[in-house]
């Protein structure tokens, strides 16, 4: 872990970071084109976008349906990174990808934050090029980790 990391995660970890600070680290620590930040709501099994890079494509509000979806099992059920590649993996994963490939969005990179075993949320980045590698979702695995620390 480089030292700029190291120092990124426990300013995320800081409870004297603010939530929007906290995800701007995030959001800065894996080159992306669109970074969301978003709660599950496990009894609904509903997701609710709480920050966003591109608050105009993709405002803070509202929640998405996320039950019986091939996404949700493996992301928020399983509790596995998804790293998707190309226009179908896109198409795949969620239902608003007309509008992410519409913004030249053909990679992505799915974490979920975990507390213990229980799903909290996800962080996503997305961006046109180069695909996400498992590095890239090792330190979204750190970055998420950081982020579970809050609470």
């Amino acid at each position: 872990m480089t030292d700029v990391l190291f120092k990124t995660l426990r300013r995320i970890a800081d409870p004297a970071t603010s939530r929007d600070a906290a995800y701007t680290l995030c959001a800065q620590a894996i080159p992306n084109g669109l970074f969301t930040a978003m709660r599950l709501h496990a009894a609904t099994m509903e997701v609710e976008r709480l920050f966003s890079t591109l608050p105009d494509s993709y405002p803070v509000s509202g929640r998405k349906p996320k039950r019986d979806t091939a996404w949700g099992d493996k992301v928020l059920v399983r509790r596995q990174v998804n790293i998707g590649s190309g226009a179908n993996d896109i198409v795949w994963a969620f239902s608003d990808h007309e509008t992410i490939l519409a913004l030249g969005l053909t990679e992505v990179l799915n974490v979920p934050v975990l507390r213990g075993a229980r799903v909290m949320g996800t962080i996503n980045f997305l961006r046109a090029a180069p695909a996400f590698s498992e590095d890239d979702a090792a330190t979204g695995q750190i970055l998420a980790a950081a982020l579970a620390l809050r609470g």
